[in-house]
């Protein structure tokens, strides 16, 4: 029989697993309601069980706040079908292990628990300030996602310096967004002033306006998501990169490495993968 401090030991780690588990479903929601649900009778079997299994993964965890056993067991049968899908690759991460230790973390409490409280024993629950305290830090970690995926740029942004190391000019040559008759090469030239402006041009377009900022707020850089630095203007016409691939107005997500700015040019919300040098 456990004994008072081990039951409650397994009611805190019940309460840890409930948050941990909402906080990623909630995480995995926000991705799809940002990207938009996938078309699921246009993707193929395959495609079709690899959603399956991360909505079992992340969603299924939402289940331990009413039975615990298979808000444990949909999970690691979602993280199994992962395995299957993908081979060693949802090891490289935490973002397939973390939701797969806590539905572990279910089992073991659901295990733990089923007996009910100690001989002698009152049933026992997590403090109500604790739980509220635990449930505004989970509120503010859902609206700090939600501003750092949605809003371009996020607020709380500082506003754009540019060091000296990013100043000046930069080029690159572009392949081609696809392989048609109407691809063809881009040469890319981006001019950037110290006070955040960039001239320049995209192919035989010149920049009609251009600004450089910075992509993500202190939050973002925490958790090491976006690019650093984003560019964005019009051009003074369309610019064809492709058959089915033109637009007058870009935008580029990019992030310093050396000597180079590492990302994507978009065009007509298609990207070009990008590698500027500096000159």
């Amino acid at each position: 029989m456990f004994t008072t401090e081990i039951y409650r030991t397994a009611v805190v780690a019940r309460w840890v697993a409930r948050i941990m588990g909402t906080l990623m479903a909630l995480f995995f929601l926000a991705f799809v309601a940002g990207e938009g649900p996938p078309p699921l009778f246009r993707l193929s079997l395959q495609q079709n069980l690899h959603f399956l299994a991360m909505a079992a993964l992340f969603v299924g965890l939402l289940l331990a706040w009413k039975w615990e056993l298979p808000g444990g067991l949909i999970p690691l049968a979602g993280f199994v079908l992962l395995l299957r899908i993908e081979g060693v690759r949802p090891l490289a991460g935490a973002l397939f292990l973390l939701p797969a230790g806590v539905a572990v973390l279910n089992l073991v409490c659901w295990w733990g628990l089923r007996a009910g409280a100690p001989a002698g024993g009152a049933a026992w629950q997590a403090p109500k300030p604790a739980l509220l305290a635990a449930g505004v830090c989970a509120g503010v970690f859902v609206a700090l996602c939600a501003n750092e995926m949605f809003l371009n740029p996020p607020l709380m942004t500082a506003a754009f310096r540019p060091p000296a190391a990013i100043t000046g000019e930069w080029r690159a040559t572009l392949t081609a967004a696809r392989a048609d008759a109407a691809s063809s090469a881009l040469e890319v030239v981006f001019v950037i002033h110290p006070d955040g402006s960039v001239t320049g041009q995209v192919g035989d377009a010149a920049l009609t306006s251009g600004r450089m900022e910075n992509n993500r707020s202190w939050f973002g850089s925490l958790m090491n998501w976006r690019e650093e630095y984003a560019m964005r203007g019009s051009l003074a016409h369309a610019v064809q990169a492709s058959k089915d691939v033109s637009s007058d107005r870009f935008a580029a997500p990019l992030t310093s490495s050396g000597q180079e700015l590492r990302g994507a040019l978009f065009l007509a919300n298609y990207p070009l993968r990008m590698t500027l040098t500096k000159q």
